[in-house]
């Protein structure tokens, strides 16, 4: 009769310690999957404005919590920084705004609405007017 009770604690005991289903992913505390759907659409009077995967809008400033969890650090005109979490990979993730090009740093506009192209190794070679 002891030995049916230590089977029967025994079985209780690994299905209340985690048995998990095989064929289930594995729960994503991170949210990581979620950080490519969210799109950052850029910044009105000190507030960022960033679309959720399901076409939710939030409005945001650094400390704020996003729903996943994760933490804004910073955000300017051109990209918004978040703190996914600890023990996360990866542990930051930054949205660019949209419609930014990665190589838009080579140029910078004046208030004076011209534009000043890179100079240097950056300068692209044949302008039109020589160069």
């Amino acid at each position: 009769m002891e030995r049916n009770g230590r089977l029967l604690l025994l079985s209780a005991l690994f299905l209340l310690t985690g048995m998990r289903d095989p064929f289930r992913p594995p729960d994503d505390t991170c949210a990581v999957g979620q950080l490519a759907q969210w799109r950052y659409q850029g910044i009105v009077s000190g507030l960022g404005i960033v679309q959720s995967g399901n076409k939710r809008w939030h409005r945001v400033k650094p400390g704020d919590r996003l729903p996943p969890g994760w933490r804004v650090i910073s955000l300017d005109e051109k990209a918004l920084v978040v703190e996914v979490g600890e023990g996360c990979d990866p542990k930051r993730w930054v949205w660019q705004r949209e419609g930014i090009k990665k190589d838009e740093g080579k140029y910078s506009v004046r208030t004076d609405h011209t534009v000043q192209t890179a100079v240097g190794r950056d300068a692209k070679a044949g302008h039109p007017r020589g160069g």
